[in-house]
């Protein structure tokens, strides 16, 4: 590292910052965090549904709601099938290497919790847990793109 960084200074560029190394995926994570949507937008690349994943620092009540831009609630992920809305500190949404790329649980197919078919637009999902509340945005281009 030594040498890659005399060679970066030598040649004027930034020398390369020694990251420590990614937690393990079981590890507690040390704050609690919404990660952005992918992909997003959606449907894209062939896939219909977009992945939505958080870290939970603590244990505590949770809500993973979908909402229009008016803050009206079209989808609550957690709690939901699968979920309750008490969770453990983790990571949920990400799978293990070699599973699969997304939670099924924690996907959103652009249908409202009553079934219909919401319009293409921008949606917001909202995590609270732990004190804390997260927004992020969501692309839904609608089904027939």
């Amino acid at each position: 590292m030594r040498t890659l960084s005399w060679a970066a200074t030598l040649l004027g560029l930034a020398a390369a910052a020694q990251l420590p190394a990614q937690q393990p995926p079981d590890s507690v994570p040390p704050v609690t965090l919404l990660y952005q949507n992918f992909p997003n937008p959606f449907p894209a690349l062939g896939q219909d549904v977009t992945c939505l994943s958080f870290d939970l620092a603590t244990a505590g009540e949770v809500q993973l709601d979908i909402l229009d831009l008016r803050g009206s609630p079209v989808r609550r992920l957690v709690p939901g099938p699968g979920w309750t809305s008490m969770l453990a500190p983790g990571r949920y949404g990400r799978s293990a290497a070699g599973g699969l790329p997304c939670d099924p649980r924690l996907t959103w197919d652009g249908r409202a919790d009553d079934g219909r078919d919401v319009p293409a637009g921008v949606y917001l999902y909202k995590l609270r847990a732990s004190g804390v509340t997260q927004f992020r945005r969501i692309v839904f281009r609608g089904r027939n793109s």
